[in-house]
């Protein structure tokens, strides 16, 4: 009889508490965004938001904090109470290239977070001053093998420079790297000719690269992009197997209830089908990702885990 009853105890508590999360949400959700507003991310994170909020009848709030590379948000979301109410919007930077550039991060990725749903990507794209006769990669290999050029980046560590070396570590050319502070100061020392080209991502420079400021040679990926149509991938352009497209998803805190995450998922990848949504990516040059389930996305992340510590490898990026 006493174990009938503690068995019938548990399945009423098991019961109760799925009962709970099947109401989910009950209060406003947040969605730490470790980037400062306005970038991509935040972006990103307010239109997924705007969405989830109408699609499950409460407020999934934005909170932006930034600093570190993206490291200091994502580390606070991944303490986080693992009940689904925090949430993390984040990327390729803090998830997948973060624990190759710090020697001592306060979050482990694959450990600490569980991932729900990638939402959105975007590649890398090689690009010059479009006075300089650099017409091709195969052009800029040549001239790097028989001058001394040298690239802009984004910060030491950053895609824009990991993705550079890469680069040029396949092609067996060397240029000198010149970091900045961001694209925003990378980007005119190439206009203005002082420096021979750069990598960056693909909303940064699109602007420049249609006002006719930069010249596109390549977007690194295995296809082209729809938003640069004459542009050829990099294995269009003669260099194979070279990938650094970053993603946007959604994750929150190892732990949270496996029915929380597949709810999420499935919003999430129904979000991606929205109209407005996909107008809203168009405006940002991104590209809505396929659909997948939390488990295939956290494939996906286990790889490019490896992918991005080789790349950084080859890069001899010293640790800070």
């Amino acid at each position: 009889m006493k174990i009938y009853a503690f068995g019938l105890a548990v399945g009423l508590s098991h019961a109760a508490m799925s009962c709970a999360q099947a109401q989910y949400p009950e209060k406003p959700v947040s969605i730490i965004v470790p980037f400062p507003a306005g970038q991509t991310g935040d972006l990103i994170a307010r239109t997924v938001g705007e969405k989830l909020s109408k699609a499950l009848g409460q407020a999934f709030i934005v909170e932006n904090k930034g600093g570190a590379g993206g490291t200091i948000g994502t580390g606070y979301a991944a303490r986080a109470k693992q009940d689904g109410y925090t949430l993390l919007l984040t990327s390729t930077g803090p998830f997948s290239i973060a624990p190759h550039l710090y020697k001592s991060l306060s979050y482990d990725p694959l450990k600490d977070l569980q991932p729900i749903a990638e939402i959105a990507t975007s590649p890398q794209v090689l690009a010059v001053n479009p006075d300089n006769g650099i017409n091709s990669l195969k052009d800029l290999v040549a001239k790097a093998k028989q001058e001394d050029l040298n690239f802009a980046s984004a910060g030491t560590g950053s895609t824009q420079h990991l993705t550079m070396e890469y680069f040029l570590s396949t092609a067996g050319a060397k240029m000198t790297h010149v970091p900045f502070k961001g694209s925003s100061e990378a980007q005119p020392q190439v206009i203005s000719g002082l420096i021979s080209g750069l990598s960056d991502t693909l909303p940064a420079i699109l602007p420049q690269i249609n006002a006719g400021r930069l010249k596109a040679l390549a977007v690194v990926n295995s296809e082209r992009s729809a938003f640069l149509p004459d542009t050829p991938s990099t294995d269009q352009a003669g260099f194979p197997g070279l990938n650094t497209v970053a993603f946007f998803a959604l994750m929150a805190p190892k732990g949270t209830p496996p029915d929380i995450i597949e709810l999420l998922n499935a919003q999430v990848n129904k979000t991606l089908k929205d109209p407005a949504t996909l107008e809203q990516f168009k405006k940002l040059a991104l590209t809505p990702a396929k659909e997948q389930t939390a488990a295939q996305f956290t494939t996906y992340l286990e790889d490019e885990a490896q992918k991005w510590k080789k790349i950084s490898d080859t890069a001899k990026v010293e640790k800070k």
